[in-house]
């Protein structure tokens, strides 16, 4: 089984995640000092990067309680309806290697580093039930996180961790896979940085390499694909 983060892997997320917190910004204007930078496409991947989808919450723009409880709310919402309007994509040449998982009768499955309500908009938008055979995100483990899903979509599937590779873009990601024995490969094609990709066991920076990625990962069954 093939256990995939979402966003910047599976889904170009980057404009998307832009826009809406732009748009949330819009009413909170007032309350940001104005020598403060406002944060752009960098800050909002190394956010992700660093605090997964609780990364709005830890930019630095002199926001109280109040006002950065308010802009979550408001992120939350504009995120989703541009989900629903078709903002964001999947990246080119996914559909083309799940195509060939199927082929090789490997299971794919969604470990997203995600919100449910976010995971299911892009779910629903994007068709994604019918490429995926298990969708799980970290929101519904709290403390647990990463480490519990990734956990127990090895439970749902079925499978152990010498038939798992885990496809991530975090550091954190590969972390709790390690904890759980899992082989991980750190993808680089939807990042603008990639040096922290050195944390997984193996790099892909292109989805035209994946496959050789794979077969190079896959040391428990050379003759799988």
């Amino acid at each position: 089984m093939l256990i995939l983060d979402l966003d910047y892997l599976v889904f170009d997320c980057t404009q998307l995640k832009l826009q809406a917190l732009r748009q949330s910004m819009i009413s909170l204007a007032d309350s940001i000092p104005q020598d403060v930078r406002l944060p752009d496409e960098v800050d909002v991947e190394e956010g992700f990067r660093d605090h997964g989808f609780r990364w709005l919450r830890k930019l630095d723009i002199e926001l109280g309680s109040e006002e950065l409880e308010d802009l979550v709310r408001a992120y939350a919402v504009h995120e989703d309806r541009l989900v629903e309007t078709g903002a964001g994509r999947l990246f080119p040449g996914v559909d083309e290697f799940v195509g060939k998982c199927r082929e090789w009768d490997v299971a794919l499955a969604l470990g997203a580093e995600a919100s449910r309500e976010y995971l299911l908009a892009v779910i629903d938008r994007h068709q994604l039930d019918i490429r995926f055979q298990v969708a799980m995100c970290a929101e519904e483990f709290g403390a647990g996180g990463v480490e519990e899903m990734l956990g127990e979509i090895m439970h749902r599937a079925e499978v152990n961790p010498s038939e798992t590779l885990v496809l991530g873009t975090r550091p954190f990601h590969f972390r709790a896979a390690h904890n759980l024995d899992l082989t991980t490969i750190g993808c680089g094609w939807g990042l603008r940085d990639r040096d922290h990709l050195a944390a997984a066991d193996h790099q892909c920076q292109s989805i035209a390499q994946l496959s050789s990625v794979l077969q190079k990962a896959d040391h428990h069954r050379p003759d799988f694909y």
